[in-house]
């Protein structure tokens, strides 16, 4: 590890890696520390600006706590505050105290809890604890009281605690980011702990603002089970009408799933009653909100369970209506806030006004079996107790038969009956009787509810006489009231994921890990998550992760490249590079070529001046190249039109490859001529001339007869050359002949000394030592030897053409720019039209492709070394 950790250091690449990353880390905290100096030095500035008060000015001076001073009360101030302190000497005057310093607890966060928690922390409450796993979400902002946009993401106990210390900064948040669980109730609900002078203190109120029912259940089992004061908010889904919203005891809760579910589970453990809970009487109807139903293809997909946040959790959506969260939240806080201080509450306590038909329906029952025991113990029978009670009685008839029949459906004057005969019948139990009690044992889930009419045919009929259950009811109504308390009572405590049935009750993966009640993450732990969740935290991440990744995907495919590029062409530069590969091209003698002018100056007078002419005047002189033409006559003339070519004032140079493959070689070639223009010797002109020659010494320039003995024509670029030989004039070929290798423009201003070629040019070498071949069918050249190369296996030779230039001329650039202007040296080139148009400082490549259906290019040299470049479209001249 330490040697790559060397290796790494010592790395060129890896210091400039790491020098990039750290550039660019660095230059992102300095804009992020400008912009908050800069902001700090705004409000300094605003802050500054404010005049400043003297005593005789009409406004108040504002204290260190940003309010009004004392003033001088007048007497009529004098006599309100001692009717107010008057006032103060009531029964209530340590009401107020008693809510400053008591400790609530707020379990749940969410659109109930949030209104809850900023009534209690503004009307005066100064320890709150809060107690949520769940974050902000885009869906719970119409309903939540304190949350924004910028807050979706962070944990809602941290969200409330931030908004409200900009509120009400004295008050106290204990901030709990777990899932509330009857294994962690104890802890949650621990005593406060924080060193103040009420460390602990036990709760004084818990506020149950949770939309589970597992978890609601396991809350007020727990507090009712050990005596913390507690109240309930029921469901706010669905609901609308906030006069319905209503406090009272749970027992008495009705028209809500929630409440219903809740009731039950708490009746199996034990617990009816003493428990305040803020409800809705509001009944469903046409037109109101329902739950949602999933999609038809979230079940096709399976999994439904894994739609919820929990394993218990509702994957369904419940509608919510933004206002009636805050209704329950600020009912919540009013019960809260009157219980703590000790003021009246007058408000109805939400019952339903059926204790009178519980009594009712208990006496008609003790009736009922008075009766039936005594049709078969005999008339003496007196003083018969039922093991029923009035909260059996108000649980069978509004949990289990919803106040209504079992036979008709009927709600009016309802009661209860056993639906079959016991086996034993109804005679009080010999046991009990010898005890001196009269005891007739009723089984709960053998009673069912009807009307009074039905319960007297039952009771005549069946069980007294004698009639079977087939005889008197239909299929349904006896399918309805079988005797299976499952049938009558679903207890679904996960109702869609038992529904759907899947991975979550069976799947190990599942049931591996720790309850999601249990939280035993360390402190520093949730800190850490807290701060990572942060939004501002995700600004900053996003922002310096942006840097690092632009830094090192620059690095990777910009500037290493750029700097290895820039290392080798310097390194092939070297002179003491030169004697260990045996010395550079162009250091020996160039073998003399017969039949090829190697160079050619091109006469001063055509040359642009030196001078750029004044505004609104014309050029006295210009410079027209033109890239390869290829026999495509048609593209010159619309490109000497386009460029206004005149032949008194300008004067045409060609980079070579006049002819070949275009329509019209001969035509090209005779417009050249016209024009008195020079032109470079190109490859296609080098090959068709060489052809032509061996063609004259054959005598076979109109004889075709011997083309099958000459050698080289399998090719079609071979055929094609041999054809263009024999139509080209004596006149054409001999002016095509006489084209230079290189021609030597001369000096131009913004240039320096300019060449024009058709393939390129080796720097450094002298242009009569300069290969022709090379010349005219240059690609790459080979950075160790300097060897050009027809292939494109090595550096492209403009770029080593300009590093050289660059690196020769560097010293005298700004010492002399007269000077280096007259040492530099510019190559106008063709040949390459796969790099198309290139123009860098010290290379112009103009083939653009025009026979392949490009451009055909023009550079135009004016006065002054103005350069500008002019191209026209060209049609496919190489379609098959």
């Amino acid at each position: 590890m330490s040697s790559w950790l060397q290796r790494q250091g010592s790395s060129h690449q890896s210091q400039l890696a790491a020098t990039a990353v750290l550039s660019g880390a660095a230059v992102a905290g300095v804009i992020l520390g400008y912009q908050a100096l800069r902001r700090k030095e705004a409000v300094q500035q605003l802050k500054a600006s404010i005049p400043s008060i003297d005593e005789q000015h009409h406004a108040e001076k504002l204290t260190d706590y940003g309010v009004s001073a004392a003033t001088q009360l007048s007497k009529e101030d004098e006599r309100s505050a001692a009717l107010a302190r008057r006032a103060q000497e009531g029964d209530y005057d340590d009401g107020m105290p008693r809510l400053r310093s008591s400790y609530i607890v707020v379990v749940g966060c969410g659109g109930v809890g949030s209104h809850a928690v900023a009534a209690l922390a503004r009307s005066g409450v100064s320890k709150i604890r809060l107690i949520d796993f769940d974050q902000v979400t885009l869906s719970s902002l119409n309903r939540h009281a304190l949350a924004t946009l910028a807050d979706v993401g962070t944990p809602k106990v941290h969200c409330i605690r931030k908004r409200l210390e900009q509120i009400v900064p004295w008050v106290k948040f204990d901030c709990r980011n777990e899932l509330f669980g009857g294994s962690v109730a104890e802890k949650l609900l621990a005593p406060w702990a924080q060193n103040d002078g009420d460390k602990g203190r036990k709760p004084d109120f818990v506020l149950d603002c949770i939309d589970n029912i597992t978890s609601k259940v396991e809350l007020l089992h727990y507090c009712h089970t050990q005596g913390i004061p507690v109240i309930s908010a029921m469901g706010a889904g669905c609901k609308s009408d906030p006069t319905r919203v209503t406090v009272g005891d749970i027992s008495h809760s009705t028209d809500d799933p929630l409440s219903r579910s809740t009731r039950r589970r708490l009746k199996l453990l034990g617990v009816t009653t003493g428990i305040p809970v803020v409800f809705s009487t509001e009944k469903p109807g046409p037109g109101k909100a329902t739950l949602l139903p999933l999609a038809e293809e979230e079940f096709s997909k399976g999994q439904v369970g894994e739609l919820s946040v929990l394993p218990d959790f509702r994957a369904r959506i419940l509608p919510v209506l933004g206002t009636m969260p805050a209704v329950f939240g600020y009912t919540l806080a009013n019960h809260v806030i009157c219980a703590i201080a000790g003021y009246p509450q007058d408000y109805s306590i939400g019952g339903k006004g059926r204790e009178k038909l519980y009594d009712g329906v208990l006496a008609a029952l003790q009736g009922t079996h008075e009766r039936l025991a005594r049709a078969e113990y005999g008339p003496t029978l007196v003083g018969l107790r039922l093991p029923v009670s009035k909260d059996d009685v108000g649980y069978l008839v509004d949990e289990i038969w919803r106040g209504k029949s079992a036979v008709s459906g009927l709600p009016s004057r309802v009661c209860l009956v056993p639906w079959e005969r016991p086996p034993r019948g109804f005679a009080p139990d010999p046991e009990w009787m010898q005890q001196g009690q009269t005891y007739v044992p009723v089984e709960m889930k053998n009673l069912v509810c009807m009307t009074k009419d039905e319960a007297t045919r039952h009771e005549k009929e069946v069980l007294l006489g004698g009639k079977t259950l087939e005889e008197l009811y239909d299929e349904k109504t006896i399918e309805m009231n079988a005797l299976n308390p499952t049938r009558r009572v679903k207890r679904y405590t996960r109702p869609l994921i038992d529904y759907v049935r899947n991975e979550w009750q069976s799947n190990t993966k599942y049931s591996s890990g720790s309850s999601p009640d249990r939280s035993d993450t360390p402190r520093w732990v949730q800190m850490v998550l807290s701060i990572v969740t942060a939004p501002r935290f995700r600004r900053y991440a996003i922002i310096y992760t942006t840097l690092f990744l632009s830094c090192l995907l620059g690095w990777e495919f910009v500037l290493s490249p750029r700097l290895q590029e820039h290392s080798e062409l310097t390194k092939s530069l070297d002179p003491n590079s030169k004697e260990t590969v045996g010395g550079w091209y162009g250091t020996n003698a160039l073998p003399s070529f017969e039949g090829v002018l190697q160079l050619k100056t091109l006469d001063s007078s055509l040359l642009p001046a030196k001078e750029t002419p004044k505004a609104g005047a014309e050029s006295t002189r210009r410079l027209i190249v033109v890239g390869d033409v290829h026999g495509c006559r048609m593209e010159l003339e619309r490109l000497l039109e386009e460029v206004t070519f005149n032949d008194k004032t300008d004067h045409l140079i060609f980079t070579g490859d006049l002819i070949s493959k275009g329509p019209d070689s001969p035509g090209v070639v005779d417009l050249a001529r016209k024009h008195a223009a020079s032109c470079v010797r190109g490859n296609h002109e080098d090959r068709v001339l060489l052809v032509r020659q061996e063609l004259a010494e054959m005598d076979a320039m109109t004889d075709t007869s011997g083309d099958e003995y000459m050698d080289g024509l399998s090719t079609s670029g071979a055929q094609r050359d041999l054809q263009m030989a024999r139509n080209l004039t004596d006149e054409q070929a001999e002016w095509l002949d006489a084209c230079p290798v290189i021609l030597n423009v001369g000096h131009i201003p913004t240039m320096g000394q300019v060449a024009v070629v058709h393939g390129g040019l080796v720097p450094g070498v002298d242009y009569d030592k300069q290969d022709p071949f090379s010349v005219m069918n240059m690609l790459t050249i080979d950075l160790d030897t300097h060897l050009p190369s027809s292939s494109r296996d090595g550096k492209k030779w403009t770029k080593f053409f300009n590093k050289h230039q660059s690196l020769t001329y560097k010293s005298t650039k700004h010492a002399d720019a007269q000077a280096t202007d007259s040492q530099a040296t510019t190559v106008i080139y063709g040949h390459d039209s796969k790099s198309s148009l290139s123009i860098n400082t010290y290379t112009k490549g103009l083939d653009s492709g025009c026979v392949k259906g490009g451009e055909l290019t023009a550079l135009v040299i004016a006065d002054g070394g103005d350069q500008k470049v002019i191209q026209v479209r060209c049609n496919n001249y190489l379609e098959k």
